[in-house]
């Protein structure tokens, strides 16, 4: 932009020429308007009282006066603290610059600081006397005593008041016009003084204005720049050119005073005239005045909304709304149409013309709901279509002018949308400013004026929206050669990145900050200024795209690394050199955050020991900083220092995790339940809590997050005081310490407490390493799938309880499921049949809460049923016992019993009966065992081991013990054992042969406190190793007739399966011992299952296949099996064989649990459904009777039977057989030649009715003598079924129902189960008959 003129009009000599100190940095095109006045504050500096003071002076902006004419005008007046005295001697070169009033503010105690402020306010005005016109000096004094009124300062002081200049007199060369106050004086009129003051700088400036415009051409005197006056020395004055010269000079003098004195139209036509006059003579600094005042004018009446105000500045470094200046970057340009400069503050006017308060306020309402859009398009088209005006017409004395807040005119002073013609366009603005800095550019002493012109183009050109001119404006000021200082220097760059900012060209903006900053410590500085380039750099961040908030520096990754790098940095240099240490580290802790991806392992690996170098002297903390002028600076935390590769919230161990106490449900009828939710709220809430645990802790419980850390520093990384992150319930976090290895993953486990109930949010963890604690948060742990933080629900405390058993532990614990809840074992061994007990003792750890809820459950590896016969619990007991207080203890018993199937399994075997298979099935003739014999045995015997009875004879002795009676032997053969059939025990018994190991789980649900009552227990178990040793085996048994009808004999063939002697004890007087692994047999007699049992079990069989509807076959069958399984039990509950190891204290029982019968062996079992009455040569035959015949005598043996059961007996065969028993396993059936019966000894009876009874008679003839026996017996055999009725079987579900003809009642059509089995009843005992010789 500067032109290359080589010819300088002015040219340097030995004399250093006068020229303007330094450039006003401040000031602006609608400053030529202004009244220059200098507000300083003398004697002692109290910034605190004389604030109020300075506040009040400073909001009189502008005043309103009527002229000697009688029209309104807008005098602006500028207050500046500092004028150097040489700029006044450009007073006659552009008037704004000629400084016209003085007002200081001072504070005094006594007089002797009064005569001081008065003295420094004198000085003052001697310094700047050449151009003063007014002065005024505001004193504050002493307060009052308590007893007279504070504060309150009256023209006419009320009575009994003192005023303080009545206190204090001022020097007698004290001239100015002085307003005293009291300290705490509200100075209410002050602002009314300081418009009198401005009027009266108005009035004198209108006399001169005045005077200026009287002046005769001929008589004009030549102005002159200060550097001009040697120029113009030995020219002719009076030649045209200089006398056209002084016309032009003049001319723009009254201008410049117009422009001041509120007349904006003549000073337009003024500075027009002047400019053709100046330029036609060639007079370039003056030409460049008027083209400056030319555009001061305009911006005036198109601008009004530049005038400047005093704004409170916010604190820079609080964000609003808490945004970022990354996320706030200044736009490339504003809007053109609707970008104002509005003040931060509501600062109101005064308007001291006299006028009323209501027009005051209806100004400040006026101004309140203006509109704030730019005036530029609006103004630039009412230029373009108004008509042009010649210089020469007679310009309007209005002039416009605006309020302190916004372009609003004052009201009674609108244009009501007329313009001066001559005005010009915004767009001709730039031009003039352009031209005028060309023509300030050929004089080296204008290189001042030329630095404000460009800064005063820069902010018109702000107004217009045009930032490529702003630009340009700003790159000329650098090129100007100004003789300046350092300070200067700085304040330049200061300006221009002010400018800068404004038009959004952050990053040039933040050069030169940046390069200001160092300008304050540049090398060869007497006194660098760290603190000023501190604040410049942390200034520059914007610039760079950086903020003091680290996160958003990580979540924009905005800038060039490189340069982001070097400013942090000189940042540190900064603070360090400033002795911040905390500064220090804050930033370089900043620096590893932001930057540690775009530093190399080196790099990373120098930072960070220089940070750990830094916080040896000052520790990190993640609190923000907060600096001497209110700059806050942000917490930085070394998020991935170390580098959390994995986050886990851990459960607590499974013996102590809380679960829900198990309610019954009600049934809820037909309805079904399903999983699946069609309603989408379902779906939102489950989206909603993803990052909720499924778990819950529990109050006062130490809870474990995992944390897998990497160190990615190639030297070992101390981490000291890691703790967890938590917001929601209070949480005691437990401190961590360790140390990491160079790129290792490691595990970290961290440790807390909830201290109450409700919701915990676990955010992250806490670090202290290098020196810096840092908050490292999951929502800020970039390129990992974190979720922001975890919820975990905390319930109310549970109580804590110990536990210890009586038996000892085992090596293992268990195998079988849950087995993570077992807290303790306990081991027993025992033999089948033994019992035992374990005490399990519970302790409640708890100090506070009492164990009210305990719950007692068993889990094996065995059936249910099986289970319950060997553990058992007695819970009544238990529930007595609690609550059980805090630290208190109870007992529970468990009894345990070696529950075995003392049974050996069989294969099915034939026996000596009458029985067929025929098609029935399988259930009621297979899988029993028998022991055939020829006769009854009443006492044991001892037989052959049972792995070798088939191979070993029979030799071997046996002993019998009776308490009384007397014994009698039979030779009786052992059958060989095989495997179980289908009828033997399933997987809910165990086998005796073999020692069996279960595994169960004693498990324990206790609760108590508000645990309880939320429903929440825990959980524990006793893994229980049970070994059951084989003791005593039932090899083979068989059921023989008794001697009475009442009972049978139970044949045992039992083992000693152990290593020890063993005592037997089958009866209750009965005892035999039986060696190591030996066996003996034994007859139990065993009364009969009875009569009202068989029926009982009938009934009951037939009322289930009623209810089932099962077929009619089927019920047959099932009755049998009933039957069966009723003579089993009867056995079983009568049947208790005792046994003890001799020599110790192990004694158990054998049950005969699960022992099959066969159909014969059932018919002896149960009591026979015939009732026999036998009589013998009209004798009635009793039980061991002694009967006597004589040989060849016939004898009468009469039979009766009666059908004792409900139903009726079909197809019975009543035979009678005589034999003679040799007593050694013989029998001999072949008696034609000794016994003859006269009449048949065979007899059918196709039905028996119930209670029905049938007699048969017949004779007996013995041949010879002898003993003989008799068997009578009768049998059933199965009734052969029709076709018809097999289709009628077929085709019915459930049994048919008959009438009974005889008695009319409806019965159940079924046959018997004599019709369906094949049965033999005897009696018993048979009739032994001694025949003798006549």
């Amino acid at each position: 932009m500067r032109a290359a003129v080589g010819l300088m009009l002015s040219h340097g000599g030995g004399v250093v020429e006068p020229s303007m100190s330094r450039p006003d940095y401040e000031q602006s095109a609608l400053h030529h308007s202004c009244l220059l006045v200098l507000l300083r504050g003398v004697g002692p500096s109290r910034a605190r009282i004389l604030q109020r003071a300075f506040e009040k002076v400073r909001r009189v902006s502008h005043i309103r006066v009527n002229d000697s004419s009688g029209n309104p005008r807008t005098i602006w007046i500028r207050f500046v603290h500092d004028h150097p005295v040489e700029h006044n001697d450009w007073g006659d070169f552009q008037t704004h610059r000629r400084l016209l009033g003085l007002v200081t503010i001072g504070k005094f105690e006594n007089q002797t600081e009064l005569n001081e402020l008065c003295r420094q306010h004198e000085s003052l005005k001697v310094r700047y006397g050449s151009t003063l016109y007014e002065s005024r000096a505001i004193f504050f004094g002493p307060d009052e005593t308590p007893l007279e009124t504070i504060g309150e300062v009256l023209a006419s002081p009320p009575a009994g008041g003192r005023r303080l200049q009545d206190e204090f007199t001022t020097p007698s060369n004290f001239k100015a016009q002085a307003f005293f106050y009291r300290e705490q004086d509200s100075c209410a009129d002050l602002e009314s003084r300081i418009g009198d003051f401005a009027s009266a700088l108005f009035w004198v400036l209108e006399s001169r204005r005045l005077e200026r415009s009287r002046e005769k051409a001929d008589k004009l005197s030549l102005l002159q720049a200060p550097f001009e006056k040697r120029d113009f020395v030995g020219l002719d004055m009076e030649s045209r050119n200089n006398r056209k010269r002084c016309v032009g000079r003049v001319m723009k003098n009254l201008a410049d005073l117009s422009l001041q004195a509120g007349l904006v139209d003549d000073a337009l036509s003024l500075y027009h005239n002047a400019n053709e006059t100046l330029r036609s003579v060639g007079d370039s600094l003056w030409v460049g005045a008027t083209e400056e005042g030319l555009c001061a004018a305009s911006a005036m009446l198109l601008y009004p909304q530049m005038r400047e105000i005093e704004t409170l500045h916010r604190n820079s470094s609080l964000q609003e709304a808490g945004t970022s200046p990354l996320k706030n970057t200044p736009e490339k340009w504003r809007a053109s149409d609707a970008t104002k400069k509005i003040s931060a503050s509501e600062a109101t006017t005064n308007n001291v013309d006299g006028t009323q308060q209501s027009q005051q306020h209806q100004q400040q309402q006026q101004q309140r709901v203006t509109s704030n859009s730019s005036s530029c398009s609006s103004v630039s088209s009412l230029v373009t279509t108004a008509t042009n005006s010649s210089a020469s017409d007679t310009p309007t004395t209005s002039s416009s002018s605006t309020s302190t807040i916004s372009a609003a005119p004052i009201p009674g002073h609108q244009r009501n949308g007329d313009l001066p013609g001559n005005i010009l366009k915004a767009e001709e603005i730039t031009n003039y400013y352009r031209k005028a800095i060309i023509n300030y550019s050929k004089y080296r002493h204008a290189a001042t004026i030329e630095t404000e012109a460009a800064l005063k183009a820069s902010r018109i050109c702000i107004e217009q929206n045009r930032p490529l001119d702003v630009a340009m404006f700003l790159q000329n000021i650098l090129y100007i050669n100004l003789s300046m200082s350092e300070a200067e220097r700085v304040k330049r760059f200061e300006i221009i990145t002010e400018l800068y900012q404004q038009i959004g060209y952050q990053r040039k903006a933040a050069f030169f900050q940046r390069l200001a900053a160092l300008k304050h410590v540049q090398q060869g500085s007497q006194a660098p200024d760290w603190n000023q380039s501190y604040r410049l750099m942390l200034g520059s961040f914007t610039g760079y795209l950086l903020c003091l908030d680290p996160l958003e520096v990580l979540e924009n990754a905005a800038g060039w690394p490189a340069l982001q790098i070097n400013l942090v940095q000189s940042l540190i240099t900064a603070a360090r050199r400033l002795g911040h240490s905390a500064l220090a580290t804050r930033h370089m802790t900043f620096l590893l955050q932001t930057q540690w991806d775009n530093m190399s392992p080196t790099e990373q690996s120098e930072m960070a020991v220089q940070l750990q170098n830094l916080s040896a002297q000052c520790e990190g903390s993640p609190v923000p900083l907060v600096l001497e002028n209110g700059t806050v600076i942000p917490p930085a935390n070394l998020t991935d220092l170390p580098y959390c590769l994995d986050l886990q919230v851990k459960d607590l161990p499974a013996h102590l995790r809380p679960q829900r106490i198990k309610v019954a449900k009600a049934d809820s009828g037909p309805f079904l339940f399903t999983p699946i939710h069609f309603n989408s709220v379902d779906r939102r809430d489950k989206k909603k809590d993803k990052n909720k645990i499924a778990f819950q802790w529990v109050q006062n419980d130490l809870s474990e997050v995992t944390v897998r850390l990497r160190n990615p520093l190639p030297f070992e990384l101390a981490v000291t005081d890691m703790r967890l992150l938590s917001n929601g319930v209070v949480f005691e976090s437990l401190p961590q310490t360790i140390v990491l290895q160079p790129h290792v993953p490691t595990y970290v486990a961290l440790h807390g407490t909830p201290i109450e109930p409700g919701q915990l949010d676990l955010q992250g963890y806490s670090t202290h390493t290098l020196g810096v604690k840092s908050n490292c948060r999951l929502k800020h742990m970039r390129g990992r799938s974190f979720p922001p933080n975890y919820l975990v629900d905390v319930i109310p405390a549970l109580p804590r309880i110990s536990v210890k058993t009586s038996l000892p532990q085992t090596a293992t614990f268990s195998n079988m499921n849950s087995a993570d809840i077992v807290v303790t074992s306990a081991s027993l061994t025992l033999y089948n049949g033994e019992s035992s007990s374990c005490t399990i003792t519970i302790t409640n750890e708890s100090t506070t809460l009492p164990l009210e809820h305990l719950e007692v459950s068993i889990n094996s590896n065995v059936e249910h049923e099986l289970q319950r016969k060997i553990f058992r619990v007695d819970e009544e007991a238990l529930k007595a016992k609690l609550p059980v207080p805090p630290q208190g203890s109870l007992e529970i018993i468990v009894d345990v019993y070696a529950e075995a199937d003392f049974v050996c399994p069989q294969p099915p075997a034939s026996v000596h009966s009458s029985a067929a298979a025929g098609d029935y099935g399988a259930a009621s003739l297979t899988h029993y065992s028998n022991v055939s014999t020829s006769g009854h045995a009443s006492l044991p015997s001892r037989v052959s081991s049972p792995q070798h009875r088939r191979h070993e004879p029979q030799n071997s002795s046996f002993r019998s013990t009776f308490s009384g009676g007397q014994s009698s032997l039979a030779a009786l053969s052992l059958q060989p054992g095989g495997a179980r059939g289908a009828g033997g025990a399933g997987p809910s018994s165990l086998g005796s042969q073999y020692s069996q190991h279960i595994e169960a789980q004693v498990r324990l649900k206790y609760s108590g406190g508000e645990a309880l009552t939320a429903g929440y227990c825990r959980q524990c178990a006793v893994s229980f190793n049970l070994e059951l040793l084989p003791s005593a085996q039932i090899t083979s048994w068989d059921v023989l007739p008794a001697e009475v009808p009442s009972q049978f004999y139970l044949v045992l063939d039992i083992s000693n399966l152990t290593a020890q002697e063993m005592s037997l004890n089958y009866t209750d007087t009965k005892n035999i011992l039986i060696e190591a692994e030996e066996s003996c047999r034994v007859p139990i007699p065993v009364d009969r299952c009875s009569l009202e049992q068989v029926v009982a079990a009938r009934a009951a069989e037939v009322a289930e296949n009623l209810e089932r509807e099962l077929c009619f076959r089927t019920q047959l069958l099932s009755f049998n099996d009933a039957l069966s399984k009723l003579c089993s039990n009867h056995i079983a509950e009568r049947v208790k064989i005792n046994w003890l190891l001799t020599g110790t204290d192990i004694r158990g029982i054998a049950s005969l649990r699960g022992i099959v019968l066969s159909q014969s062996m059932v018919d002896l079992t149960a009591v026979s459904p015939l009732e026999w009455a036998i009589s013998l040569q009209e004798t009635p035959v009793q039980p061991h009777s002694e009967i006597v015949c004589t040989v060849g005598q016939s004898s009468l043996l009469s039979i009766q039977l009666a059908n004792t059961s409900v139903q009726p007996l079909r197809n019975l065969v009543l035979s009678i057989k005589f034999y003679q028993d040799y007593l050694n396993g013989m029998e001999n059936y072949n008696l034609e030649t000794r016994v003859a019966i006269s009449g048949p000894n065979r007899i059918a009876i196709p039905l028996l009715k119930k209670q029905e009874q049938k007699q048969h008679t017949c004779s007996v003839i013995f041949f010879t003598p002898g003993r003989f026996k008799a068997s009578i017996e009768c049998t059933s055999n199965p009734q052969k079924q029709s076709e018809a009725a097999q289709a009628s079987l077929l085709s019915r579900s459930c049994p048919a129902e008959t009438e009974n003809r005889e008695t009319g009642q409806s019965v159940m059509f079924s046959s018997s189960y004599d019709e369906q089995q094949a049965h033999v009843w005897k009696f018993i005992p048979p009739i032994e008959v001694t025949v003798v010789e006549q």
